[in-house]
């Protein structure tokens, strides 16, 4: 299902499934000045194929790889969209790894990508490497409006599970980065608008860098992943049931003792 809501020059394609309501998830792709933001999930490629057939946006930026915000991305492709993508997203979408069986309820199984054309940005929208929830995670900077929409930067303030590739210690970095931005608007991939972006994007940080503070003191004192997980993040029972350990707190502490101190 899709619901479109205006804010100003800004359209939310708010996409979600009978199955990703019953998880709680909703994600949201964008348009701005003829640029669509992010593809929505597989399961709503049929929805954003005939947004785009109805609208016939200029280009699409895929902020990272993740079946959640490029899983709509073959649909586009197909219809000749030009895609805007860091290079490690496009070898991922391109051919995408199997995933849990949690994400394919949730979202559904993304197809792989097909030949696109490349998209040039039209001024002044940029892209900013903002690394931490992945590698190749950008956010979409538009400065004639002081406006950023940034996928997964953000999510929440306090968000005590990961995957195993994320890095705690850089999505501090890149919060600050876009915080320093001072935007008049954030728009999140799940979260929608943000009522005061600078200030929750500042308590992210100053969350995440206490909390790693915290963890580091921990591991050196020699407790493992699982105990630091209990102690600092509470219990983790279900996401390591419902997820099969792919999406957890125990990820979060390894994600913070793999990286080191800064």
């Amino acid at each position: 299902m899709l619901r479109t809501l205006v804010h100003d020059d800004v359209a939310e394609l708010r996409f979600t499934t009978r199955r990703s309501r019953s998880m709680g998830f909703r994600v949201s792709a964008f348009t701005v000045r003829g640029v669509l933001i992010d593809s929505g999930f597989p399961d709503c490629a049929g929805d954003l194929a005939r947004y785009v057939a109805a609208t016939l946006p200029e280009g699409c930026v895929l902020t990272h790889w993740h079946e959640d915000h490029a899983g709509g991305a073959a649909a586009l492709a197909r219809a000749g969209v030009p895609l805007w993508m860091d290079a490690r997203t496009a070898e991922r979408v391109r051919a995408p790894k199997p995933i849990g069986l949690y994400r394919r309820y949730t979202w559904g199984s993304p197809e792989p990508v097909g030949a696109s054309a490349p998209f040039a940005l039209p001024s002044p929208i940029q892209c900013i490497p903002t690394p931490g929830h992945s590698d190749d995670h950008h956010v979409v900077w538009d400065g004639g409006t002081g406006t950023v929409f940034g996928g997964d930067l953000f999510i929440g303030v306090k968000v005590r599970v990961a995957h195993r590739t994320e890095q705690p210690r850089l999505l501090v970095q890149s919060l600050r980065r876009i915080a320093a931005l001072a935007p008049n608007r954030y728009f999140d991939g799940h979260r929608g608008l943000l009522d005061t972006p600078v200030q929750a994007l500042n308590a992210k940080a100053d969350w995440l860098e206490e909390t790693i503070a915290v963890i580091d003191a921990l591991i050196a004192i020699g407790l493992d992943d699982a105990a630091i997980a209990g102690r600092v993040l509470g219990s983790d029972w279900w996401s390591r049931a419902f997820t099969a350990g792919d999406y957890t707190k125990a990820n979060f502490v390894r994600c913070v003792r793999s990286t080191g101190t800064t």
